[in-house]
């Protein structure tokens, strides 16, 4: 298997599959919808970010969005996982890890010395991103007000 930067027809296939990425990494934060899935992934492309698919056989099997952002708290910037998708037949296979291993000797590749992303409370990938070195910055907290 390879992973690669995705090709123009790779990234409209992946764009096919926002709604169930959005509803599985917000974890029901955030109601999946067309125009929610453009407002947020039309930034992150026209800004120059991109994927890298995990393929054997000429099948995807996973994608990691890579791009770049100001961090807010030190005016640097650094490099950043928008997306992390590994399609269900093929997850329990360490097909993340290698995207996200990928990920990080690209982003160095471009110069970067940092990588961010967000994860949602609850989002069992997070104790992936864990393992791998990541850390919390910051919680985001939010009450209901009745």
């Amino acid at each position: 298997m390879t992973i690669r930067k995705a090709t123009y027809e790779e990234t409209r296939s992946i764009l096919n599959y926002h709604l169930e990425v959005l509803k599985e990494a917000t974890m029901g934060y955030v109601k999946p919808s067309r125009e929610k899935a453009l407002e947020m992934m039309t930034p992150f492309l026209t800004g120059g970010g991109y994927y890298l698919v995990r393929v054997k056989n000429n099948v995807i099997q996973g994608w990691v969005g890579l791009g770049r952002i100001i961090d807010q708290n030190t005016d640097e910037t650094v490099g950043f996982i928008n997306e992390m998708y590994v399609l269900p037949p093929y997850r329990k296979q360490g097909a993340a890890e290698k995207l996200c291993k990928a990920a990080f000797i690209q982003l160095r590749a471009e110069g970067h010395k940092q990588v961010q992303l967000n994860v949602y409370a609850g989002n069992h990938a997070k104790h992936l991103y864990e393992k791998l070195g990541f850390t919390d910055v910051s919680t985001l907290m939010t009450k209901k007000l009745d």
